[in-house]
């Protein structure tokens, strides 16, 4: 891997546009919460839909991002991500065994115990509520801890480093449009500095370590405590 600094200027186009386009549609995706009727006079679960639609937008963000490195004479390597092929597999492994073993122990717990049907009620809009509904969490969180660091931390600190921004300062730039990837969420005061302050945390991270390796497998977990919330309403 170069050093940051050393790396071809990643034109201010497309920079911009990753920075700007990838949130905005983050954004009007997440409309659909505040009109849930499009999906679900459909005749589908909209909780599901809707993490399923995420998902599909988390993989087109990384199929865009190779598209643009590519593009522009940038690996996955320039922007942090240092695994070789045998390795990432060892991870995504290393994810699905953890994975399966937290839903087994989720299931498990729920079905042998007494829920308190008022908290539950509380959780339900933050944590999946089946088997069907965790599986697919856990998927989402797969794609989205890799997609958000790639995107806002790989690309987005390396790119406007290269264009002669302060690493520091590149950090907190790149928060902004992480803290718009989470759509009219973010516009609430908890979870909008909720994710500005991960954005700041990550992107430190990443500068100090520099690579994403670290910063993907903290994201996970960090995801997948809202699916461990569940267990909040078992008395």
């Amino acid at each position: 891997m170069q050093t940051i600094e050393s790396q071809k200027a990643m034109p201010l186009k497309k920079t911009l546009g990753v920075l700007i386009g990838f949130p905005v549609i983050a954004t009007l995706i997440s409309l659909l919460l505040l009109n849930r009727t499009l999906l679900t006079d459909l005749g589908v679960d909209f909780s599901n839909t809707f993490r399923i639609i995420v998902i599909g937008w988390y993989i087109a963000q990384l199929f865009i991002l190779s598209k643009i490195l590519r593009s522009e004479g940038w690996s996955w390597q320039d922007i942090g991500y240092s695994l070789n092929t045998r390795k990432t597999m060892y991870s995504v492994l290393g994810y699905l065994v953890f994975t399966v073993g937290l839903l087994v122990l989720i299931d498990y717990t729920l079905a042998n115990s007494v829920v308190d049907s008022e908290k539950l009620k509380s959780i339900v809009g933050l944590s999946p509520v089946d088997t069907t509904g965790r599986i697919i969490f856990i998927v989402l969180a797969f794609v989205a801890g890799i997609s958000e660091e790639f995107v806002y931390r790989g690309f987005a600190i390396n790119a406007l480093i290269a264009n002669k921004v302060n690493k520091w300062i590149a950090v907190v730039m790149a928060s902004v449009p992480f803290f718009f990837q989470h759509g009219i969420k973010a516009y609430q005061l908890t979870w909008g500095t909720w994710y500005f302050a991960w954005g700041v945390v990550f992107g430190c991270l990443f500068l100090l370590l520099k690579n994403l390796n670290v910063n993907i497998v903290i994201h996970w977990l960090v995801i997948l405590s809202a699916m461990v919330a569940i267990l909040q309403a078992v008395k």
